[in-house]
C-alpha cells in the first residue's frame, strides 16, 4: 500500500499506513476506562496517537520501536494533530522498506567526511594531532560516526547528523580562534571533534532514534571521555595534562549541569567549545521549526522546547529577501 508520511497528514483525514510506534503507554482515563497512548514516527516527523478501544490488548501486539500498520483518523486537539486510532496490527520484518523511516542528511557524507579530514589535517603537528588521526582511521568507530544523529529529536536528528554537526561545530571552531587568537587552537578542535564522539554508543537508530543502555545509564560525555582514554593508551606519549583538559572539553560542553554537563566549563577553551555546540545545534533546530511551519504564516507555531514562536519573514511582501545563505556546510573560507 502507498505510504502516507506524517508530514502530509491533515487534520480531518483517514489513516491507514505503517509507522515506527514509541512511547507506548496504557493510560486511565478520568472516567477509569484504558486507553493507550503513543508516538508515531516516519523519516518526515511525529505525531502522537491514541486508541480508545481495545487498547490493552493492541499494546500488548508489538513493541516500542516495532513498525505497526495503523488505522485511525487525523483530528485537531490543542492545535497539534493527533490520530485517533482504531486498529493496529504489528507488520513483520520484511514488510516495510526501513528508508521510510529514518531521516537522512542531505548533504553528502562523504563529501562531509571528506572535509571532516581536511580540517583535521590543518591541526599543527602534535599528541591532539596523532590523537584525532588514530580516530580517524579506526574504520569501526567511523563507520558509526558517519550513520549516527546527533540527537533523538531537537537537532541533527537523522542518519548522519552527528558527522554534519561535528564538521559544523570545527568550523565555528577555526572561526573563533582567527577572532580569539590566544585559544589552544589544536585543543578546540580536537574537543569540537570529539565532543559528541560517545552518541556512537548512546543512540540505537534501526526504526526509530532511541537511547541504548549505555545512553541511558551513563551518556555520550562519559562514554566520550572513556572512548577517549582508550585511545589515548595506544597513543604513543601522549602527555596526561594534555588528556586531562581534552577530556574536560567533552564532559564540560553542554555548559550547565542542568542541561547535562558533567562539569562545568573551566577554561576559555572550554566555553567557546559549549558556545559553538550550543549554537550550530540551536540554529539547525529553528531551521527545521520554520521549514515545517504553516507556508501562509510569517510566524511559526509556538515551539515549547524555545518557550517561543519564531519569524519567518514577510512572507507576502513583495521586497526581496535579505540575508540569504548557502546552505551546504562548507569551511565558508575560514583560514587554517
Amino acid at each position: 500500500m502507498p505510504k502516507q508520511f506524517i508530514s502530509e497528514i491533515k487534520a480531518g483525514q483517514e489513516v491507514l499506513s505503517m509507522f515506527a510506534a514509541t512511547d507506548k503507554q496504557v493510560r486511565t482515563a478520568k472516567n477509569g476506562s484504558q486507553y493507550l497512548s503513543l508516538k508515531l514516527s516516519d523519516k518526515t516527523g511525529e505525531i502522537s496517537a491514541k486508541m480508545w478501544e481495545s487498547s490493552p490488548e493492541a499494546a500488548g501486539g508489538f513493541r516500542d520501536g516495532d513498525i505497526i500498520l495503523v488505522r485511525g483518523r487525523s483530528e485537531l486537539y490543542k492545535d497539534k494533530i493527533q490520530l485517533n486510532v482504531t486498529e493496529i496490527l504489528p507488520v513483520p520484518d520484511g514488510g516495510y522498506d526501513s528508508a521510510d523511516f529514518l531521516p537522512v542528511c542531505p548533504y553528502d557524507r562523504e563529501g562531509l567526511f571528506d572535509q571532516l579530514g581536511k580540517l583535521l589535517a590543518n591541526m599543527s603537528a602534535g599528541p591532539l594531532k596523532r590523537l584525532c588521526a588514530d580516530f580517524l582511521a579506526d574504520s569501526k568507530i567511523m563507520e558509526r560516526f558517519k550513520l549516527c544523529p546527533a540527537a533523538k529529536a531537537m537537532h541533527h536528528a537523522y542518519i548522519g547528523g552527528l558527522l554534519e554537526h561535528t564538521v559544523s561545530v570545527i568550523t565555528l571552531v577555526y572561526r573563533i580562534c582567527n577572532h580569539y587568537p590566544d585559544l589552544d587552537r589544536d585543543l578546540l578542535i580536537a574537543g569540537a571533534f570529539l565532543h559528541d564522539i560517545g552518541k556512537i554508543e548512546e543512540f540505537v537508530y534501526d526504526t526509530h532514534i532511541g537511547y541504548s543502555d549505555a545512553g541511558r545509564l551513563v551518556g555520550h560525555m562519559v562514554i566520550g571521555s572513556q572512548m577517549i582514554d582508550e585511545k589515548i593508551r595506544s597513543t604513543e606519549d601522549f602527555p596526561p595534562e594534555t588528556a586531562l583538559i581534552l577530556k574536560h572539553l567533552i564532559l564540560s560542553h553542554h555548559g550547565e549541569a542542568q542541561f547535562g554537563a558533567v562539569k562545568l566549563p573551566a577554561s576559555k577553551e572550554a566555553v567557546a567549545l559549549h558556545f559553538a555546540d550550543d549554537l550550530d545545534a540551536k540554529i539547525n533546530a529553528i531551521r527545521r521549526i520554520v521549514a515545517n511551519a504553516d507556508e501562509e504564516s510569517n510566524w511559526t507555531s509556538y515551539d515549547t522546547i524555545f518557550g517561543r514562536h519564531f519569524f519567518r519573514g514577510f512572507i507576502n511582501s513583495e521586497e526581496p529577501e535579505r540575508g540569504e545563505h548557502n546552505p551546504e556546510p562548507t569551511t565558508g573560507g575560514a583560514s587554517f
